[in-house]
């Protein structure tokens, strides 16, 4: 007949292999939802750096339009400034300074223009590091939940290792 505390300990060994199991399965399930929920995130994130580049793009066009059309008025003003004043309207210094307006304008615009590039670039770069920060989350959810696996098949090992162990002490005391 088997010594109670032999048994304790015989027990102990399936138990403590079966709970360090379901531990590191656990742990290994959480760190994955972690994951995935972490790559989830940089995918909404990216989306929205994708809309912010849209955005800029858009509100680049409109303010050079607008600018375009603050050009065109000053230019029909300094027309109508040089007619009023007896002035030949297509000739000499009066064309060249409304030549050199609509140059200013021109700069202006594509100035506009290329600073709205400079930020919607900005925001395609963050969506290219967001959208690849989604698939190192989700390889590094992989890795979790194989982890956990691995331990638990540890876990079990180590406590058949651990009842054979005691089970071999007992029966060479006589004890099983």
């Amino acid at each position: 007949m088997a010594d109670p505390i032999t048994a304790i300990g015989l027990g102990s060994s399936i138990a403590g292999g079966i709970t360090g199991a379901i531990g590191s399965v656990t742990q290994g399930n959480a760190n994955a939802a972690m994951y995935n929920y972490q790559a989830n995130l940089a995918l909404v994130n990216a989306q929205i750096a994708k809309q912010n580049a849209a955005y800029e793009l858009a509100l680049g066009e409109t303010q050079a339009q607008m600018s375009g059309m603050k050009t065109r008025a000053v230019i029909s003003q300094t027309r109508a400034t040089q007619g009023a004043g007896g002035l030949d309207v297509n000739s000499g210094t009066n064309v060249k300074v409304r030549e050199s307006e609509l140059q200013v304008g021109q700069f202006d615009e594509a100035m506009i223009r290329n600073n709205a590039s400079r930020r919607a670039y900005g925001q395609e770069i963050q969506a290219f590091e967001d959208t690849a920060q989604s698939q190192l989350d989700q390889y590094a959810a992989s890795n979790a939940k194989t982890a956990g696996e691995i331990g638990a098949a540890s876990s079990i090992l180590g406590g058949v290792g651990s009842f054979a162990s005691k089970w071999t002490q007992a029966s060479a005391m006589g004890m099983v």
